[in-house]
């Protein structure tokens, strides 16, 4: 198996894990009573001008929110605790739709002033204000050419005709990706730090991609290469982009979503950690504090029969993921389909083998 293969199986896993868990704070962004979305509903309730929020949700949707919003122009004239009642059932409406449509469970609107951190709110502000320093003086300096392309993708969309529904939902897809890339460097650079988790699990990065360790450090200090990150974003805006089309393509996609949810929830935790140590194994460095890694791969060990079998089920769904955009001629999201196809094989052939052997080699270096 190649090394590119091996990275994009890596990949491939955290990006998932990542997208699918709810767990980062950019994730639960949305459903925030002063989050994008209620924001966008705020505007267009004092303009009446329902195009506002149909770029936050999917296009089959819009005959709903167009009604919902009609009701509640409707039941706003009304005053008082009606027009209170119906603002926030139009805007948990939108948000139940909205995270629906990238495959997301709704779990109530999320009060305001929630803690995501320092990156999000700069996020945000660098967006409204056009000013990427908001967000780039939390980073370094090395880290800064992906985060001003991203940006810079945001605020060319940002420029739409308010009334081309099409182009606000190209400008919220640059949107997503931006906010989840910063987010993914702050939380790989800061692991346990302020804007932690909110759903669930604690991320790892955006995804916790392939990680690579100083050479004496342990599984808390692991570094995510910028290379890594650079694909993971456009694996992941795929992958979102397969969600959000309509019909069976839209249906298998989050089919495998689901699926593949809790499969590599487990990864993150103990499967992908091991192979960030590889690095400073291959170079001789051994440190008493990767006995860290030691639980993990046993446990890794122990899980594999459970994990192979998994594996069957996603390569199921997967398939049929491809059978469906076959039957749809979208080529592009078979030759997706097929190379998450692959790297099931990747982990079980490459991945596994080498988190395990990599504690088996600390075992033998520390003497354990």
């Amino acid at each position: 198996m190649t090394l590119k293969k091996s990275r994009f199986g890596i990949l491939v896993v955290t990006l998932l894990a990542s997208a699918l868990a709810m767990s980062s704070p950019a994730l639960g962004h949305c459903d925030g009573i002063d989050g994008p979305v209620v924001k966008a509903a705020q505007k267009a309730l004092e303009t009446d001008n329902v195009n506002l929020v149909l770029i936050w949700i999917p296009k089959e949707s819009e005959a709903e929110i167009t009604k919902a919003f009609a009701k509640t122009v409707a039941v706003r004239k009304l005053g008082g605790e009606a027009r209170e009642l119906a603002d926030t059932w139009l805007f948990e409406t939108l948000v139940r739709i909205h995270r629906a449509g990238e495959g997301e469970p709704y779990t109530g609107l999320k009060p305001a002033g929630r803690d995501l951190g320092p990156v999000i709110p700069a996020a945000d502000e660098a967006v409204e204000t056009g000013n990427s320093e908001l967000v780039l003086k939390l980073f370094k300096e090395t880290e800064h050419k992906g985060i001003r392309e991203r940006f810079a993708e945001v605020v060319a969309k940002a420029r739409y005709d308010k009334n081309d529904v099409e182009a606000g939902r190209e400008f919220v897809h640059a949107y997503v990706i931006f906010i989840h890339y910063v987010d993914g460097l702050y939380q790989a650079a800061n692991p346990s730090g302020p804007g932690g988790c909110e759903h669930g699990a604690a991320p790892a990065a955006p995804a916790g991609e392939q990680a690579h360790a100083h050479p004496t450090g342990s599984p808390a200090k692991f570094q995510v290469s910028q290379s890594l990150k650079l694909e993971h974003e456009e694996l992941h805006a795929e992958l979102v982009k397969a969600t959000k089309i309509t019909g069976k393509i839209g249906e298998a996609a989050k089919a495998v979503a689901k699926i593949m949810h809790p499969h590599f929830v487990k990864e993150e935790q103990y499967a992908l950690p091991p192979l960030g140590v590889l690095p400073a194994l291959a170079e001789g460095h051994v440190a008493p504090d990767m006995r860290d890694i030691l639980a993990m791969t046993e446990r890794l060990k122990a899980d594999l029969p459970e994990m192979l079998v998994e594996h069957q089920s996603i390569v199921d769904a997967l398939r049929k993921l491809s059978e469906a955009a076959q039957q749809e001629g979208n080529h592009a999201v078979v030759h997706f389909a097929e190379k998450l196809i692959l790297h099931a094989q990747t982990e079980e052939q490459v991945m596994y083998p080498a988190a395990i052997l990599a504690g088996e080699y600390i075992k033998i270096k520390l003497g354990e």
